[in-house]
């Protein structure tokens, strides 16, 4: 809504780059106003160890849990591609220890998993 104030109720004017107007006065309030958010990736790795370890913490007893989760990361990915491309600002430069983090802890999963369904089916 801010960014259809600011252009002056820029709906049906043709689309000539030259035609549209701005009301901002610096070329930073243009950023803050059309940049888009701030991508949070942090946010994104939550989620996804989320559905991966509570899918194969308790996947033994739910097996219906693996297709809800891989359906839900599938989701996940094609929504954050688009948004990437249209919504968000351009995220910041990671290095790979955060990705390297994110792998060491996901490799825990199906150890959790083994040890609570060895558990879970041999107790009577």
């Amino acid at each position: 809504m801010l960014r259809f104030l600011d252009s002056g109720f820029y709906c049906c004017r043709s689309n000539d780059p030259k035609d549209k107007v701005t009301k901002t006065k610096t070329i930073d309030q243009y950023v803050k106003l059309y940049g888009g958010p701030v991508y949070l990736m942090h946010f994104k790795y939550s989620s996804i160890l989320n559905q991966v370890w509570v899918s194969f913490f308790y996947g033994m007893f739910l097996p219906i849990l693996f297709p809800i989760a891989l359906i839900g990361i599938i989701n996940m990915y094609i929504v954050e591609r688009i948004t990437l491309a249209w919504f968000y600002r351009q995220p910041p430069s990671f290095d790979g220890k955060l990705n390297d983090a994110a792998i060491k802890i996901l490799s825990l999963a199906p150890v959790s998993m083994f040890i609570l369904g060895y558990w879970a089916l041999g107790n009577r």
